[in-house]
């Protein structure tokens, strides 16, 4: 998806919004130029829900990890929201801007279904070698921990809110 595109479909959309997300991504495996299967890998992660934030008063992932501090009972004062990576947040959008590529920043509420790909031929993940789950950060605590991901506009493949869907 190109820039023009995404700030198509996120002009219409104001504040937090829901928003179905597909992408097709290259995991990198561990192994480095020695794995056969690097770079001959892709993802197809279809279905995710997400939520799209425009970040215009306050930080939305920052008052949301704060609300489930809250709910599980923790001190939510303590949680201090750390400085971005890497990357440039475009004030009032979901958007960061790297090196002159553009992604989408989402909080993910559900999971999508994936599927890979060996040399564009279906493989079971666990046939996959050298991939690797991350694990996710600390979050003062949380247990019901808030989600946040990046993704390239070039990796995404559709969008839909609203009942309308882009691709």
């Amino acid at each position: 998806m190109d820039i023009a595109t995404a700030k198509t479909v996120f002009a219409s959309l104001a504040g937090g919004t829901f928003v179905g997300l597909d992408s097709l991504t290259t995991p990198v495996l561990k192994g480095g130029k020695k794995n056969a299967m690097q770079g001959r890998v892709t993802k197809l992660m279809y279905d995710a829900q997400v939520m799209c934030f425009s970040n215009n008063n306050s930080n939305a992932y920052e008052n949301m990890v704060r609300r489930r501090l809250e709910a599980e009972g923790k001190e939510a004062d303590s949680f201090e929201l750390s400085p971005r990576a890497w990357g440039t947040r475009i004030a009032g959008t979901p958007f960061v801007e790297h090196k002159g590529k553009y992604y989408l920043e989402v909080i993910f509420m559900r999971a999508g279904k994936s599927t890979y790909f060996l040399d564009g031929a279906e493989i079971c993940k666990s046939s996959i070698e050298g991939l690797d789950d991350k694990p996710e950060g600390e979050q003062g605590g949380l247990e019901n921990k808030v989600i946040i991901r990046t993704f390239a506009l070039e990796s995404i493949v559709a969008l839909r809110a609203n009942g309308q869907e882009w691709k």
